[in-house]
Order: structure tokens, then C-alpha cells, then sequence
């Protein structure tokens, strides 16, 4: 599962063309302890974050909303020489760093609220499953459907399963993107198929795309970005909605 493999260590990316921060100077020393501290991890991930808040992906929007980017970069800005340097090194690097570690504690309802991924925290709040999402007794994997996911379906869809009167059939559509497991990518590689939260089950299938890279769809909807490890789970991205038979 080539696509978002290396999420975890999007370095380059996050810095150059999100940040705006951390100066080619520092790019060694941070691939270095980066490297140290997720040694399973490439850090040659070519994922786009975008230049903008609308056109990262989530994991790119779950890095950004651990630290004060705006803060770091005008506090850079001020310093001079040795000054800047010792900031770089003793201030900057260690932000990010630990961005990485503050991601992997949030829960899944948290990250969906951190990633702004106003939709789907809209659906699980009128379908009641934020508790759920926010517990930690039990792992559980989220196939994760963005803003532009949802905006596939069509005209009037959303706007009726948020209805009070669509609230079980929301909360059967909201489960049927989990599987009540931990499930990396590695692991949904090597399925068929995935039982759902819900009880149904969706299909898993690996092929190739264009470029001759390994993709991975749960039913028709493509995988984009994986292993968003989290306190109680992992989120994977797809870009549709799973709607269940």
C-alpha cells in the first residue's frame, strides 16, 4: 500500500511546503531524529500537505494542529545568526518532533475534530457515537471519508441522515466504516474482506494504479492515506463514503 505509506514521517513535506519554517539547514539534523525516533518509517514520503489549511490531507491537518506554527515561524524570523541557529536545533526540530507524538495521542474523535473533518464529526454527533469514538477499552479502525468524499453523494444525502428521524440509519452508514480492531496497512493488505462494527461487511482488494503502484479499495473507495495511528485506533482515508447494501 504505496499511497500515504509513510505518513507518520511526511517530513520534507510538512516542513517545506506547510510550515515555511525550518530552513534547508535544519532538513538533516530533523531526517536524523526523525529517523532515530520512527526508525520503521521512510521519510522520503513525496504525500502532499499543500501550501494551504483546505489542501492538506488529514494527517498533514493532524500535525498542524499540535503546535503554533505561526508562533514558531515569527519567533524564527526575530532571531539572528548563532541565535537562529541554537532556535532551529533547541526549539523547532523538538516542536516538530513531538507534533508526531502528540498525534498518536489523540482519540479517534479527537483527530476527527483536529483534522477539521467538519462532516463526519457533524454525523457522529447527531448519531451519538462520539463517546464511542472517544473510548479506549477497544482498538478500532476508521475508514475515514473526507469533506470532498462526502461531497460525492448525492445533492440532499447528507443534509437527510443528519435528520433526527435518520439517526439509526446514520449510525449504521457511521459503522460500517469501522472494524472494532486494530488494522494496519500492512494487515489490510493481506484481506479479502473486513467485518464491520456494524456487521456488515466490506470488501478489500489490492491492485495497481497508472503509475504501476499498489492500491488498496475497501469496496469501490480508494485508500489515500494510511496508518494515522491514534490512542484508541488507526485511521485509513478513502475517498467516497461506504454506503452499506
Amino acid at each position: 500500500m504505496n499511497r500515504g505509506k509513510s505518513l507518520f514521517c511526511a517530513v520534507l513535506v510538512v516542513v517545506c511546503t506547510v510550515v515555511f519554517a525550518v530552513p534547508a539547514s535544519a532538513h538533516s539534523v530533523f531526517k536524523k531524529q526523525l529517523a532515530a525516533k520512527y526508525p520503521d518509517r521512510s521519510i522520503s514520503c513525496t504525500t502532499c500537505h499543500g501550501k494551504s489549511k483546505k489542501d492538506r490531507n488529514v494527517y498533514g491537518r493532524l500535525l498542524m494542529s499540535q503546535f503554533d506554527s505561526k508562533s514558531l515561524t515569527a519567533d524564527f524570523k526575530s532571531k539572528k545568526g548563532a541565535d537562529k541557529k541554537a532556535f532551529e536545533n533547541e526549539v523547532m526540530i523538538p516542536e516538530f518532533l513531538s507534533a508526531f507524538d502528540k498525534v498518536q495521542a489523540l482519540t479517534l474523535a479527537e483527530a476527527i475534530e483536529a483534522a477539521e473533518l467538519k462532516t463526519l464529526l457533524a454525523a457522529a454527533k447527531a448519531a451519538d457515537l462520539v463517546a464511542p469514538l472517544s473510548q479506549t477499552e477497544q482498538d478500532v479502525t476508521l475508514f475515514v471519508p473526507t469533506e470532498a468524499a462526502f461531497a460525492k453523494l448525492p445533492e440532499g444525502t447528507v443534509e437527510n441522515l443528519l435528520k433526527p428521524e435518520n439517526k439509526e440509519k446514520l449510525a449504521g452508514v457511521l459503522m460500517y466504516h469501522a472494524v472494532p480492531k486494530k488494522v494496519s496497512s500492512a494487515d489490510v493488505a493481506k484481506l479479502k474482506s473486513a467485518e464491520t462494527a456494524g456487521g456488515g461487511s466490506v470488501k478489500i482488494s489490492v491492485g495497481k494504479n497508472s503509475k504501476d503502484e499498489d492500491e488498496v479499495k475497501i469496496n469501490d473507495s480508494l485508500v489515500t492515506e494510511t496508518d494515522i495511528m491514534l490512542k484508541n485506533g488507526v485511521i485509513h482515508v478513502i475517498d467516497s463514503v461506504l454506503l452499506p447494501n
